[in-house]
């Protein structure tokens, strides 16, 4: 039975988008505004979400830490960005009736020019602190314990992450200007010490920190840690890294055909780059 509400709230999410991505697509045409690419990203997100929140790792997580970290990487470090790329907020916009989306429109508008210019440098700062905090809140032993026993506030805790990864990641990708590609990627690592933090302090502890998990013996507990914060610092880091990677590989293939072999490459003014 608690499968049920992960569930549902994924089929709402997965109906509202394809009714979105339908009605984008007839208005614009096949492919424009939400692209084939982006469809299969935000498919890729909810399965991902899936088969965090359902299924043998959600089971697991009741019982051993290191589950429990391998699913909160799965939320934070697949399905968010997946689900980021693709074009969610456009989708939800068009799934809603003309005149709400008329109402909608101008609020959209505004939030898109203020990332405008040097006005992206707060969006990145903000998603990224918001992130953070999240995900440091609740892994504090009394909120931790708190979540696993009451499934309400589990379930918040798990959409806090994802909704929370989710918006950082959709103002990493949409990171446009080649400019910007280097604040992005430096982004995408800060957003990794945290985790990075969390996972070092969890392997280097030396009593158990949850006492939820302590159901046979201290030592089975802490090894258990232990191999929970290797997790999470270890896998974590090889997500950010692969995100790094493509964001700096994104900017490479812009920079060649911009400045194909043999072209002289004129360095812009300072100015130019804000």
């Amino acid at each position: 039975m608690a499968e049920l509400g992960p569930l549902a709230l994924v089929a709402a999410v997965a109906v509202a988008y394809a009714a979105g991505v339908t009605r984008a697509w007839q208005r614009a045409g096949t492919g424009r505004l939400i692209s084939v690419r982006d469809v299969l990203c935000f498919s890729g997100g909810l399965i991902a979400a899936l088969v965090a929140l359902i299924g043998p790792i959600d089971t697991r997580a009741g019982t051993s830490l290191t589950a429990h970290m391998v699913q909160h990487l799965l939320l934070l470090s697949v399905a968010a960005p997946l689900l980021a790329i693709g074009q969610p907020a456009v989708a939800f916009l068009y799934a809603f009736d003309d005149e709400t989306r008329a109402h909608l429109a101008p609020w959209w508008r505004r939030a898109l020019r203020s990332q405008h210019g040097r006005g992206w440098l707060p969006w990145i700062a903000i998603t990224l602190a918001v992130q953070t905090g999240t995900l440091l809140a609740w892994h504090l032993p009394a909120l931790y314990d708190a979540a696993l026993r009451h499934p309400l506030l589990h379930g918040l805790e798990h959409l806090s992450f994802l909704l929370s990864a989710t918006v950082f990641w959709w103002v990493i990708a949409g990171t446009g200007r080649p400019s910007r590609r280097a604040a992005a990627v430096f982004a995408v690592f800060a957003a990794w010490f945290p985790p990075m933090g969390i996972g070092v302090l969890m392997t280097l502890a030396r009593s158990p920190w949850y006492p939820v998990y302590v159901v046979h013996t201290r030592a089975g507990a802490l090894g258990d840690q232990q191999m929970a914060g290797v997790v999470m610092w270890a896998v974590g880091g090889l997500a950010s890294v692969i995100a790094a990677a493509v964001l700096f590989g994104t900017w490479l293939a812009e920079f060649d055909r911009r400045h194909p072999p043999g072209e002289p490459i004129v360095v812009p003014p300072v100015e130019a780059l804000r």
